[in-house]
């Protein structure tokens, strides 16, 4: 008889508070011993783990509360991805209250957005779908194919000599190519690789990889993966509850796997890997903005578009002048997302300003009512909303062509 696992809200309730006992184990007993030399070395204060968990406990119930399926994924995904290490890094580090406080507001106000709805018509392709997005990657894709196909080398596919590439490709990359490659390899062509598989036209699954492999050979960047992986991840299950499931059992068991490995070998790849670089660097980077910039707020003079109303006041930008200045990493682009750069634009004020532009990005989608087949593509920019500055998001990134995109093609009435 086939097993079948029952996705109910309950069970999230229950896998999240075991992923973070078990996340706190690892960061105690392995972390904070294996990598005390990069910034984990600090005692563990009793006060501080229970002011931790006076925080993880309303927001694990509050959860429990969220209108809404695709909301309520949305929230649980932030949640797990953004504030447990948060959270964790605060109570077992010296690291400060305000990245916990502010990632806090960021659940808050999706909480309360989850309440509301935005009205506006969505255009519906159907049939069309297919025809004029295979159109659209071809056009995109052919001058990038033309132009670079005599400077890409295949063994970067078996990652050889990569920083190398990293480097040719800088001196000849044209804006052009920057622009596209985001809408083109996390937007595009993952959606068209989910479309192939469902209706089970495999030449344009492999089409899709192909162009994807090739936007990867043109500067050897891992991440151009990262659409094509979220979408294949993603596309199980038939329910937006379904895809918070399956990230919730990987994080589970990546993370009870990596214990595990550490016990019987020594060996912390798995814990290196996942648990700290994606849980813990950016709460790390996160503490050092926030002790520095919460004194010196920019009001977005650092970027595109501040630049114009003020004078940016330091000499590098903000994630070089915490990478080497701060944390005396030369070299070192210390990874910022768009809630720490509210905080160091405006404090507070910047925090809400930026957890309201999430909320009305997802309310959005929420009224576009995407098809959930299609959720990998959001996850991606869940992760990038963790990684990117405001205007590196919505340009170089993608965000406002995902957006119109997901409104033209990905609604929920997409013809399977």
């Amino acid at each position: 008889m086939k097993l079948k696992l029952r996705h109910s809200k309950k069970s999230v309730f229950l896998l999240e508070a075991i992923t973070f006992v078990i996340i706190s184990i690892v960061y105690v007993f392995i972390i904070k011993d294996m990598y005390g030399y990069m910034g984990h070395d600090h005692d563990i204060k009793i006060a501080k783990v229970i002011i931790g968990w006076l925080f993880f406990i309303p927001m694990l119930f509050l959860g429990t509360k969220v209108k809404g399926d695709f909301f309520y994924t949305i929230w649980h995904v932030i949640f797990v991805l953004y504030f447990f290490g948060q959270v964790m890094y605060y109570q077992f580090n010296d690291g400060i209250i305000q990245p916990v406080f502010a990632h806090s507001i960021l659940l808050l106000v999706l909480f309360a957005c989850s309440f509301f709805k935005l009205n506006f018509r969505v255009i519906h392709f159907k049939g069309q779908m297919l025809s004029i997005v295979l159109l659209i990657s071809i056009v995109l894709f052919v001058p990038i194919f033309i132009k670079y196909l005599p400077h890409v080398k295949l063994k970067n596919l078996l990652l050889a000599d990569v920083y190398e590439t990293r480097y040719y490709f800088r001196e000849i990359q044209d804006r052009y190519f920057g622009y596209l490659s985001a809408p083109l390899s996390r937007v595009i062509l993952p959606s068209l690789l989910i479309i192939g598989i469902v209706k089970k036209k495999f030449w344009l699954v492999g089409l899709s990889i192909f162009m994807i492999s090739f936007i990867f050979l043109i500067g050897a960047l891992k991440s151009i993966f990262i659409g094509m992986i979220a979408a294949v991840f993603f596309f199980k299950g038939k329910a937006y509850i379904d895809k918070l499931h399956y990230l919730l059992y990987l994080f589970f068991g990546l993370c009870f796997l990596g214990l595990l490995v550490f016990i019987i070998t020594d060996n912390t790849f798995l814990v290196n890997s996942f648990v700290r670089r994606v849980l813990f660097t950016p709460a790390r980077m996160d503490n050092s903005f926030y002790s520095f910039f919460g004194e010196n707020p920019t009001f977005w003079s650092h970027n595109s578009i501040g630049e114009y109303f003020m004078d940016y006041p330091l000499e590098q930008s903000p994630n070089y002048y915490v990478g080497e200045v701060l944390l005396e990493k030369e070299g070192l682009n210390a990874n910022v997302g768009l809630i720490t750069e509210g905080y160091f634009s405006f404090v507070y004020i910047g925090v809400i300003l930026h957890s309201l532009f999430i909320g009305f990005i997802f309310l959005i989608l929420k009224q576009i009512k995407m098809n959930p087949i299609f959720f990998g593509l959001v996850f991606v920019y869940i992760y990038y909303m963790n990684t990117s500055f405001f205007t590196t998001l919505l340009l170089t990134h993608g965000l406002a062509f995902f957006v119109f995109f997901a409104y033209l093609f990905l609604n929920k009435d997409y013809e399977r």
